[in-house]
């Protein structure tokens, strides 16, 4: 996105450019023909007005007087009813390579002076006024391509950071960061994506109270069924026919409560974004990438995968939780942190350990904002938590799906 705006905002700028040199262009040509042409009819009214005076005096005129008022480039051509014409041409004047001539008339009494010169001084100095446009434009086009890289950045940076944000809730984070801006489609769009985290974060708390309460209200009395079976066919009292029924009965029950149990376990496993997965070896080698380009080199966070590594987990709260540990760790320990992943068939094990810093007392995790949030959400998640990263390490437990 940001390399079309530029190339809009750099495109329109220069058309607008062309458009106006070109214009321009032409006005300056003009401008410089039309002021040779005012010269050269200023010197030509002057030659009059000296020829006209000469001839008023009855002084002798001649061709090397008009040659001496004759500039090098010009011909000059003197009429007058009791002369004949006289013509002076300048040493650098060629007939032959006029091009659009410049040619003035001016008069002075009974004096007519006729002015030619060519057009290469005029076209020379088109040229310059031409290059120097061009130059002026091409500082025009660099710096309109400047301004719009810096335009473009400004403008797709919220949309790009929505885009980060979109891809973390597709893969189960629900901690998403809106960008500030004032344009109205991605305020909107954030608010979208904020009702979307929110409404999805309400129906994972659904599911976990929903599997919770069928567990418990179709596993207690199932139990309770199986146990009444069990006592009563410990009765030496009772009959073949009577037993082999209650043997069948506690068959039956016994199947149906492994149906139940393998039917909450499948509910619990499919989660709401079950099949955005990545392998436990790609996740901690995103996270290591991410926490080092923003540490220094000396507070780096080492990750080590040390079995399943090729396992798929659902890697949006996993990644939640340990931002939030990491965020801590480096908050309030110092030098390397160390990660080591685990997956299993059903969870994922993570140990996080830290060296705290020697300047500040070691508070409790309940005590310090991003490792109680890190609790609370592995505790949401069904997990377990256990110890503190920077006494002893930290052990969590959380489900792959």
């Amino acid at each position: 996105m940001r390399e079309r705006l530029t190339l809009a905002f750099v495109g329109l700028t220069v058309v607008l450019l062309v458009l106006v040199g070109v214009v321009r262009g032409i006005w300056l040509s003009h401008e410089v023909r039309e002021d040779e042409l005012d010269a050269l009819g200023e010197h030509a009214a002057q030659v009059a007005v000296v020829f006209d005076r000469r001839f008023d005096g009855g002084l002798p005129v001649s061709s090397l007087q008009l040659q001496d008022l004759t500039s090098s480039d010009i011909q000059l051509t003197v009429s007058h009813p009791d002369s004949p014409d006289l013509t002076a041409v300048g040493d650098r004047f060629r007939a032959d390579a006029l091009g659009d001539p410049l040619r003035v008339t001016r008069t002075v009494g009974e004096t007519t002076v006729v002015a030619v010169q060519g057009d290469a001084h005029v076209r020379a100095s088109a040229q310059s006024l031409v290059t120097s446009l061009l130059g002026i434009m091409l500082v025009a086009v660099l710096l309109a391509i400047l301004l719009g890289l810096a335009i473009a950045r400004r403008l797709s940076e919220p949309f790009a950071s929505l885009a980060r944000s979109a891809g973390a809730l597709g893969r189960g984070r629900f901690d998403i960061d809106l960008p500030e801006s004032r344009i109205p489609e991605v305020v909107a769009l954030g608010a979208a994506l904020k009702t979307s985290a929110q409404n999805l974060e309400h129906e994972f708390q659904r599911n976990r109270e929903y599997a919770q309460l069928a567990s418990h209200a179709l596993r207690t009395p199932i139990t309770a069924l199986r146990l009444e079976l069990d006592e009563l066919l410990l009765d030496r009292r009772l009959d073949e026919e009577t037993r082999s029924s209650l043997t069948r009965c506690q068959t039956g029950v016994m199947r149906l409560q492994d149906t139940i149990a393998e039917l909450l376990e499948l509910g619990r496993g499919r989660g709401l974004l079950g099949r955005t997965t990545i392998t436990l070896r790609e996740l901690a080698d995103t996270v290591g990438r991410r926490w080092g380009d923003q540490l220094p080199e000396a507070r780096e966070v080492r990750t080590r995968v040390e079995a399943g590594g090729e396992l798929s987990i659902m890697p949006g709260p996993v990644e939640q939780v340990l931002d939030s540990v990491l965020a801590d760790v480096c908050a309030h320990g110092a030098g390397p942190v160390t990660v080591r992943l685990e997956a299993e068939d059903r969870h994922v094990r993570l140990h996080v350990s830290g060296r705290a810093r020697d300047d500040l007392p070691i508070e409790p995790p309940t005590e310090r904002t991003d490792a109680a949030t890190a609790a609370s959400i592995t505790r949401f998640l069904g997990g377990t938590w256990d110890g503190d990263a920077l006494d002893g390490g930290l052990d969590i437990l959380l489900p792959r799906h």
